[in-house]
């Protein structure tokens, strides 16, 4: 019979309830949700999902935010890639698979850029029609504070840039809806499963913590508290779009484009 050593001791330390899964995925998930507000979508008791949140955090289950800006915003094209090679030109996503592969994210700015990067990681998986966009001074001020402070407020706004209220609401609104924002987590050691699909058919879920804003690309990330729960959306997903292609995360990493 083989005996447990300290390494399997530290393994079996590290095993988290279901609870603190269900607490991980909606940091993951719902990022900008307070411990309260967790606390009630759970069912739980405020102190208790505090309390987990912090002993998350100081064993290493979770690390910094991340933050994923539409490229366009930042008046850049961006195409997504599968490949078997790692990527090393500055990437705004890159999904690690559990069979090894890369899908990624990369910006360019001229086509010339494009075809440079098609032969190094292949014919482009995807490329979003989106064309880059002129944003106002203030639409550019809003992302760069959300970027390095995601968690500021409306109020923050009307005091740092001198704004109404009502105008500092909508702002930051704005710049909600145009960027994706979570947390790292170890998913391998959190024993929470993530999904990267792409289909043509809508999530059926609201467990996403990455989206594409192209609407004619069907490309997101969910992650599920068990592997179990993974798999059954997994299955839905398939019984409705068998042509959907679905791959299993081992990481993860959302960063923002050059310029923002």
């Amino acid at each position: 019979m083989k005996r447990f050593n300290s390494d399997d001791r530290h393994r079996l330390v590290e095993l988290l309830s279901y609870d603190e899964r269900r607490i991980l995925v909606m940091l993951l998930t719902e990022s900008w949700a307070t411990p309260s507000a967790i606390a009630r979508k759970l069912g739980m008791n405020r102190q208790t999902v505090w309390y987990a949140i912090k002993r998350l955090r100081e064993e290493g289950f979770v690390g910094a935010p991340m933050i994923y800006v539409r490229p366009d915003l930042a008046g850049l094209y961006y195409a997504f890639f599968y490949s078997e090679s790692e990527p090393k030109d500055y990437t705004v996503l890159k999904f690690e698979t559990l069979e090894g592969h890369y899908v990624f994210g990369v910006p360019f700015q001229t086509f010339d850029e494009l075809e440079a990067l098609s032969a190094k990681y292949g014919k482009p998986w995807l490329v979003p029609g989106l064309a880059p966009k002129r944003l106002t001074p203030l639409q550019k001020e809003a992302l760069r504070r959300l970027v390095s402070n995601p968690t500021i407020s409306s109020t923050d706004l009307v005091e740092e840039l001198g704004l109404p209220k009502t105008k500092a609401r909508s702002l930051l609104a704005w710049a909600r809806r145009n960027v994706n924002y979570t947390y790292w987590v170890n998913l391998e050691k959190a024993g929470i499963a993530a999904l990267a699909v792409v289909s043509d058919l809508p999530p059926a879920t609201t467990s996403k913590f990455f989206r594409c804003f192209a609407a004619a690309v069907g490309f997101y990330a969910a992650a599920f508290p068990d592997l179990g729960s993974a798999s059954d959306y997994a299955k839905r997903v398939k019984a409705a779009d068998p042509k959907a292609r679905i791959y299993v995360l081992r990481r993860y990493e959302l960063r923002p484009p050059p310029g923002i």
